[in-house]
């Protein structure tokens, strides 16, 4: 009971869901990469939010473009063999928001997100599945990221 008195005090209060503004409630989503877990994932996720998600642009109907999604290991140190000791998993997006009257709410910017793991080549298959863990994190936190971008437009009005 102390603790849950301690952290009302303190402000702390859990995330809720995000909300977008009104001007992209009626949303068309274009992602450069159709075939990405991102193009699977955002749409639910931007009902959830509140938006009825388009299959075609058209009137009275905002757009959310994603020209850029790239999700990939680069190499971060290398051991005394030569050999790629830690890898740092990258994800970037670029996105634009443009509401139904074709005004740009949200100008293109960019998204990054990282995390870093070992390699041990004894532990080869550890490793593949660590990295897919990796993978599924990154989506999660982006799409969750790209709903905290538009749902802070709503904010700033």
């Amino acid at each position: 009971m102390a603790a849950l008195l301690a952290l009302a005090g303190c402000g702390f209060h859990l995330r809720e869901q995000a909300q977008l503004p009104a001007s992209l409630k009626r949303l068309h989503l274009e992602i450069a990469d159709p075939g990405s877990l991102l193009y699977r994932d955002l749409p639910d996720a931007l009902t959830r939010a509140g938006a009825q998600v388009e299959e075609s642009a058209g009137s009275g109907i905002a757009t959310l473009r994603i020209p850029v999604s790239s999700l990939a290991p680069e190499a971060l140190s290398v051991g005394a063999s030569a050999r790629v000791r830690e890898y740092t998993m990258r994800y970037k997006v670029e996105i634009e928001a443009v509401d139904a009257e074709g005004k740009t709410v949200l100008p293109r910017q960019a998204i990054e997100l990282s995390r870093d793991y070992t390699f041990d080549e004894t532990q080869v298959l550890g490793v593949a599945a660590q990295e897919d863990e990796l993978r599924r994190q990154l989506q999660r936190d982006m799409v969750q990221a790209i709903l905290r971008r538009l749902a802070a437009l709503g904010r700033a009005d």
